[in-house]
């Protein structure tokens, strides 16, 4: 029997309906942001592309799209985060996407479609409600050593008896490194761009990054979270009553060399991270772990634009100066093991030496 026309363009709306999420519509007066995790990694050769598509989408979305790296692929990596120390995002694969926790997972380039899709056509359902009836304000500022970050988290709900959850996340922006850990894996540096979307191009055969492996400026990098052992450490909010707000505060560590369990990979981290690019993401989730709002701020209080952990680096071969421009003598840092806990200047950098 011959399908008509119509009844194919039904068949059709109906695979459509139930191919997609269907993303709840909020009708609070509250600005509403989006979170989208990626799972990624150095040592993931397929992970290229991710760059890619979460470009397009800070492109598309602006600060509307609330970006989250995960580094979870391999512990091998300099940001690898623990699974205790990270809400569990169940990433199926790697590169892996997704949008508020909802449960559906995306490829961060290709969306639904592997290869012949876009995650430019799977966004507009995230991002089509501009409003929620949850808010979320934040402010983070250094403490007065600049090892840790202070954050406060503000939430109101015009909705009434809910149980809410928030958790706090630092992000680093512009992370790098000359060691081989930092090195990204690439699975394209021998293929044909043309067989693939025009923002791979760079990484394919003939790309400025078509090496099998290559030096990356990772951004949006989770480097510390209100998590640990497998729960967030900030107390739930109950029963908020409707305009009204609640506020709670976490202390957020930075990473440190030689903290349990890192490996020599993530003990290049420190050194890497510029506190001048680092930013706190606050976010609330309902009782179930769907996330019902986000905001990003940078971080007050800090003159120190990189932090490293330094002990008998700081020999006569380098130019090490004080904070008030005064050489230290190459004979003082021959005879001297460690520093002493300041700030100095190395070779035109800020730094903290530590013991």
């Amino acid at each position: 029997m011959v399908m008509n026309n119509m009844n194919k363009h039904f068949i059709l709306l109906l695979s459509v309906l139930f191919a997609l999420p269907l993303i709840a519509q909020n009708s609070g007066s509250f600005e509403r942001r989006v979170l989208i995790e990626e799972g990624t990694g150095t040592r993931c050769p397929n992970c290229p592309r991710g760059f890619v598509g979460i470009q397009e989408l800070k492109e598309a979305y602006g600060d509307r799209a609330v970006v989250i790296a995960v580094h979870q692929f391999d512990n091998r990596d300099p940001m690898y985060l623990r699974h205790s120390n990270y809400p569990d995002c169940n990433f199926a694969c790697f590169p892996d996407c997704i949008f508020n926790r909802d449960g559906y997972h995306y490829d961060p380039l290709y969306g639904w479609d592997l290869g012949s899709g876009s995650i430019l056509d799977v966004a507009p359902s995230y991002f089509q409600s501009t409003t929620s009836n949850v808010d979320i304000q934040a402010d983070a500022s250094w403490n007065a050593d600049s090892t840790a970050v202070v954050g406060n988290a503000t939430i109101e709900s015009q909705t009434s008896g809910e149980t809410y959850e928030v958790q706090m996340v630092l992000v680093a922006d512009s992370l790098t490194g000359s060691e081989t850990y930092w090195y990204q894996s690439n699975i394209y540096y021998n293929r044909d761009a043309q067989n693939y979307p025009a923002g791979m191009a760079d990484f394919c055969e003939g790309g400025k990054y078509g090496q099998g492996g290559f030096q990356w400026i990772y951004d949006d990098v989770a480097i510390a979270s209100s998590y640990s052992m497998g729960r967030t450490q900030i107390p739930r909010i109950n029963n908020l009553a409707p305009n009204t707000k609640a506020t709670v505060s976490y202390t957020l560590a930075l990473p440190v060399v030689g903290e349990k369990y890192s490996t020599a990979a993530q003990d290049l981290l420190p050194a890497a991270i510029r506190k001048d690019k680092v930013s706190m993401v606050a976010i609330v989730t309902d009782s179930y772990g769907k996330v019902l709002n986000c905001v990003k701020v940078g971080i007050m209080g800090s003159n120190t634009n990189y932090v490293k952990a330094v002990s008998a680096d700081c020999r006569a071969n380098n130019d090490v100066y004080s904070i008030d421009g005064h050489k230290l003598s190459g004979s003082s840092l021959r005879n001297s093991s460690l520093l002493p806990h300041n700030i100095y200047i190395v070779n035109g950098k800020k730094i903290i030496a530590v013991r």
